[in-house]
């Protein structure tokens, strides 16, 4: 092959003397998109790191969650648990019931007071009218069994010395003659009560019994009081979180019955590198972001004052969980009650004057 060199083809490469010589487009446009490909593949994970390393220069995150302002639920009043109205994850509006609670003995000592105000209140019959009667009838009565019992069991034991009777006739006929003594000495208990009740009250002035009736009526008002505690209702707008008692369970003064979040007072709780210290002050300005996309404005509530470290949860799997500062912030706006779900996790983005642009 032979070369020849002439600076004239090189000035004028499309002539050749006095001709001109039209060439075809070169062909190399996308060999050498092949090699801007293949050269950024290879500088990509270097480029991925610097964009990183600024990025984190530029933009300050804090993995977080929701956190529910919490409330345990515990019984006023010893009892047993009648109905469980609610359950886990129901939302509870204020004055809604929650749980109701039995106790007997109230119930019982409302029957017992009603009863002894009735009787304050009906006047007593005279003494000799037919309760009196009705009772020494059956003293007379009594009196007539125990005297044929005893003269059976006589005549049992004279058959059994003579071999005509057993001992187990001698027996029933010893239980039926003590059965007669004491249906007799139980009718007249019942007749001497009954007067030592009448003696007593026609002694009793009318002022004492005014007296002791106030004193019942004061005491079944507060029974009554007692009882509508056995009710226990939500007091604000809650999402129930979880319920430790069962129907039938008998539980005691304080004892933990319900654990409530209220919905109405929701923060933000994150945890924030302790090299971002400066942005766990109160008053700091931050965005949330959810799992489902959406970003709502947040505050930091106060000055971060606790450290502990990052929760599992939260953890990358190949992280450490180094110690952190808990921040809590209050969202400028309400969340939507499909996100006020106590743990839910969050992305916080504190806002800062070199990484503005990333705040969008």
């Amino acid at each position: 092959m032979k070369i020849n060199f002439d600076e004239k083809k090189q000035h004028q490469p499309r002539r050749d003397g006095e001709m001109k010589v039209s060439y075809a487009p070169a062909k190399r446009k996308i060999a050498l998109f092949r090699w801007y490909l293949i050269l950024f593949i290879v500088a990509s994970p270097l480029l991925y790191f610097f964009g990183k390393m600024l990025y984190l220069l530029l933009v300050v995150n804090a993995p977080g969650f929701v956190s529910l302002e919490k409330a345990v639920i515990n019984a006023s009043l010893s009892g047993v648990v009648e109905k469980v109205v609610v359950k886990t994850g129901d939302i509870v509006q204020p004055g809604q019931t929650l749980i109701l609670l039995h106790d007997p003995r109230l119930d019982e000592r409302k029957t017992i007071l009603e009863a002894e105000l009735q009787t304050l209140d009906t006047p007593l019959p005279p003494t000799g009218s037919n309760v009196e009667t009705l009772l020494h009838d059956r003293i007379d009565l009594a009196r007539d069994m125990v005297s044929y019992q005893e003269e059976q069991l006589q005549q049992i034991r004279h058959l059994f010395e003579q071999g005509a009777a057993t001992s187990a006739e001698i027996n029933l006929a010893e239980a039926q003659y003590n059965k007669a003594r004491y249906t007799y000495n139980e009718a007249q208990s019942r007749l001497s009560e009954r007067l030592e009740n009448l003696r007593k009250d026609t002694l009793l002035p009318t002022t004492q019994t005014e007296i002791r009736t106030k004193r019942i009526e004061a005491e079944l008002a507060a029974i009554d009081k007692q009882r509508k505690k056995l009710a226990h209702v939500a007091v604000d707008r809650s999402r129930v979180l979880d319920v430790y008692i069962k129907e039938g369970m008998v539980i005691s003064p304080g004892s933990s019955m319900l654990l409530l979040g209220n919905l109405e007072h929701a923060v933000i709780t994150c945890y924030l590198s302790p090299k971002y210290a400066r942005y766990s002050k109160a008053g700091k300005k931050a965005t949330i972001t959810f799992p489902d996309g959406r970003k709502i404005g947040a505050t930091v509530q106060n000055d971060a004052g606790l450290a502990k470290r990052l929760p599992g949860d939260l953890a990358s799997p190949i992280g450490s969980r180094d110690l952190m500062i808990v921040v809590q912030l209050v969202p400028d706006q309400v969340i939507p009650s499909m996100l006020m779900i106590d743990g839910m996790p969050v992305s916080v983005r504190f806002h800062t004057a070199a990484g503005s642009l990333f705040q969008q």
